[in-house]
């Protein structure tokens, strides 16, 4: 039976996870993150003043100038310039994590978001070598679990998401479940995963 994207992963508080045709993705909630957008406009706000800068400076080039300082006043709004683009840049980063499975790739693209929910940062590893992947519990009260994937020959396992850790238990059941599969990710074990999603979620609400 067809699962609607709405039904899928509904009453999750931290994180969203939707269903797509060859797997899931799942992301951590923009409502956690409202202090990091602020954070990445004004970033993006004050790297776009220093490249406006840099312009301005040649606009009021004073009449007359030559030679070292002539040189100097380039130099000056190169790095204006620089500065502006490597801050705005940094500010365009992203700061929520966000995880795709494709089923029938087989892989599992770990990213992060911005606020324009334009992905920026991008790994994507083959589920072939995936040792293992594990909730790990948080380690302050009230604080968030991890959902981390660990991969051979890396000794440090990959934060993929946070949130709260019944939820991403949650995702670690399907996610395990759609790794099982083979060809096209929709078989049984995809539907009986998005099955005890509808259910897990029910009990949640």
């Amino acid at each position: 039976m067809s699962i609607s994207s709405k039904s899928f992963g509904a009453g999750l508080r931290s994180v969203s996870l939707h269903q797509t045709s060859m797997g899931l993705i799942a992301s951590e909630r923009f409502e956690r993150f409202k202090l990091e957008a602020a954070s990445e406009l004004a970033l993006r706000l004050v790297g776009g003043l220093l490249v406006a800068g840099s312009t301005l400076l040649w606009l009021v080039l004073p009449m007359g100038l030559a030679g070292d300082q002539l040189v100097a006043h380039a130099m000056l709004a190169a790095i204006f310039t620089a500065v502006g683009l490597g801050v705005y840049a940094y500010g365009t980063r992203g700061f929520r994590r966000q995880l795709s499975f494709d089923g029938k790739r087989r892989t599992l693209s770990l990213t992060k978001v911005n606020v324009n929910d334009q992905v920026r940062v991008a790994r994507k590893i083959d589920v072939d070598t995936i040792n293992s992947v594990f909730v790990r519990r948080p380690s302050k009260r009230n604080g968030y679990a991890a959902l981390l994937v660990r991969v051979a020959g890396k000794q440090a396992p990959v934060l993929a998401l946070t949130g709260e850790k019944a939820e991403l238990e949650q995702i670690h059941s399907i996610l395990c479940d759609l790794v099982q599969t083979r060809d096209n990710g929709l078989d049984l074990n995809y539907r009986r995963a998005t099955r005890e999603a509808r259910s897990l979620a029910a009990v949640r609400i």
